[in-house]
């Protein structure tokens, strides 16, 4: 199987963070937008490492 570019790893993160966020409450703020960038962090760092395994 062959590797994703970053730029498709980053779309997959913004479209699982959309996902994620449009089941939510959560208000715009700054402790909101904070969370929201770890999450992404999070996500992006374990596509990251799934993106790198051999298979």
């Amino acid at each position: 199987m062959d590797k994703l570019s970053n730029c498709r790893l980053i779309e997959m993160v913004k479209d699982i963070t959309v996902a994620k966020m449009s089941n939510t409450n959560t208000p715009p703020s700054k402790d909101g937008g904070e969370k929201i960038a770890e999450f992404m962090q999070v996500i992006y760092d374990k596509l990251a490492e799934l993106n790198s395994k051999e298979i």
